[in-house]
């Protein structure tokens, strides 16, 4: 079993600017008319979003409040069903989802997938899509009118998405508005602040998969590692941060597995995504303070403390390095806590979260909160006929912690996918293979954190979240929906993106950042901060 843990680390204390939160309160879901043109973003003001009523059977041993998420340090005694006999209509499931796991193996050679369809008397077909691919895969099924029943998908990043769900996937608005969501209990548990990125052309188009403070960044370090150097990670400004670094690496390792730039940001003090003065938002792009940052990125690979395959890797293998040692830390999410689980396997690493300084001192400065809402789930138009059936499937798969439901979905078969170490469900290697259909990102009720077996581990994630999530930054335009965005954002976005990893890299001075914001302004930028900070007005109206 994996000796992994994430200790509580000793915070710094001081004033934290709150900067765009406070403006958050009245935010809704927006979007514009299904057409593709700029529509009405006040029709989303007046849709009612789905009743939320917290499932009663739940009791968390750590509960979370202001963002902070349940937590579970073991598994309840006893599971019980608490659906009664099997979900839908009978007829055969099919889905096209996202994963961020290797793929399982196919239905034939899986008890896993098998003992499921048994259970919810049907065959449940899964076509998988690795995240990054996700996109264009979706874009050509679209293309090919190739949707099945049930189809995940990103509340942005997708060229003409309300256009596209008023085409092709089914208006749920009837079924979940309200207190009709009454019918799925389970998906009543979502909370209100995931829907308002379900809404779409004044009508709810999926079903939300909640993740928040869960996807937000944070650096992991290798806190076993520093402490054999002799090194205290509680570094007091960016100046302190980036001496210990400096300290960490050699010829053969490395301080940082990739450039962390969003905790670089956070520690300049830059805005999550944008800012909202009144009636006038800026896009962080134009904040001068990302000079500092990207020069601050810039010289950490300037200076070889950076590991120099880390733009040719993806984010398994930076994890895989930071477990074995070659770098000592990296960045990711809250999240990602089982991902490092599973690399570390019997290896005892003591793994923590550190949270950034200030960049001149002075205390800790905020993370930036994630999305309310990590992907949607919805159902294709050709399947309007068995929506409520199709519904009834995902309140089955959104089943909450500890239940017998849960269990299953989650580790599978007791001694098949998995042992009971003092009452914890812990996955063996043919769980870990056979559960990844990507039912998570299908549906799933509110996220709690639990740690099979490791009860000191969803202790410190708490710990941490209790001090960071609430004073965090949200992204105001988070649960709004810019057409401008929608088709072009991409594009222009990828064009700094591009620019960032040249100017990390040296192929570019710092200065040029200016000049393609510029650009990015002119061909989009300044259209999507004028439909946020409509569709903000109009919500703010509802």
């Amino acid at each position: 079993m994996s000796e992994i843990r994430i200790a509580r680390r000793q915070l710094l204390q001081g004033t934290l600017a709150l900067g765009g939160l406070a403006a958050l309160g009245g935010l809704a879901g927006c979007s514009n008319e299904g057409r593709g043109d700029a529509g009405s973003q006040a029709e989303n003001s007046t849709v009612t979003l789905p009743t939320y009523i917290p499932y009663a059977g739940f009791t968390a041993d750590l509960p979370g409040e202001n963002g902070v998420s349940d937590t579970m340090l073991s598994y309840p005694a006893d599971p019980q069903p608490i659906t009664d006999g099997p979900p839908g209509d009978g007829q055969d499931v099919s889905a096209f989802a996202l994963t961020n796991n290797p793929v399982p193996p196919a239905m034939d050679q899986n008890a896993f997938w098998q003992e499921l369809n048994e259970r919810l008397g049907f065959t449940l077909s899964v076509s998988l899509v690795p995240s990054g691919d996700y996109t264009d895969r979706f874009q050509t099924t679209v293309a090919g009118d190739r949707l099945p029943d049930l189809f995940t998908f990103w509340p942005k990043g997708i060229p003409g998405l309300p256009s596209l769900l008023h085409e092709r996937a089914t208006d749920l608005t009837e079924l979940l508005s309200g207190d009709a969501i009454e019918k799925y209990p389970f998906l009543a548990s979502i909370p209100t602040e995931s829907w308002k990125s379900s809404v779409y052309g004044g009508r709810i188009y999926g079903i939300p998969i909640a993740r928040g403070a869960q996807s937000s960044v944070v650096l992991y370090g290798r806190y076993d590692l520093l402490e054999e150097q002799g090194i205290d990670p509680a570094a007091q400004s960016w100046d302190d941060m980036y001496s210990m670094f400096a300290e960490l690496s050699s010829t053969n390792t490395w301080a940082l597995a990739n450039v962390p730039l969003q905790i670089i940001r956070q520690s300049f003090g830059l805005p999550n995504g944008w800012s909202v003065d009144g009636d006038t938002w800026v896009s962080a792009n134009e904040d001068e303070r990302q000079l500092d940052a990207l020069e601050a990125g810039r010289r950490l690979v300037a200076d070889g403390l950076v590991h120099p395959d880390t733009t040719s890797a993806d984010n398994q293998q930076r994890q895989a390095w930071t477990i074995a040692g070659t770098t000592r830390f990296v960045e990711d999410t809250f999240s990602a806590w089982p991902a490092f689980a599973n690399l570390s396997g019997d290896q005892a690493v003591d793994l923590n979260v550190i949270l950034p300084p200030l960049a001149e001192g002075g205390g800790m400065a905020p993370i930036w909160r994630a999305a309310p809402t990590h992907n949607l789930t919805g159902i294709s138009l050709r399947s309007a006929d068995r929506a409520e059936a199709l519904l009834d499937v995902l309140n089955y798969l959104a089943a909450p912690f500890g239940s017998s439901e849960h269990l299953f979905k989650n580790y599978g078969l007791e001694g098949v996918h998995h042992t009971l170490v003092d009452g914890d469900p812990v996955l063996n290697d043919k769980g870990k293979s056979e559960t990844q259909l990507a039912l998570r990102y299908l549906a799933e009720g509110p996220w709690v954190t639990y740690m099979p077996g490791r009860p000191d581990v969803a202790q410190s994630l708490y710990d941490v979240q209790t001090e960071a999530v609430p004073t965090a930054i949200s992204n105001p335009s988070s649960t709004l929906f810019s057409e401008t965005e929608s088709r072009k954002g991409p594009q222009i976005g990828s064009a700094l993106s591009d620019l960032e990893v040249d100017i990390l890299q040296g192929r570019k001075p710092v200065s040029a950042w200016t000049d393609a914001v510029a650009t990015w302004k002119k061909d989009g930028g300044d259209a999507m901060r004028d439909e946020f900070a409509e569709a903000f007005a109009a919500s703010a109206e509802g």
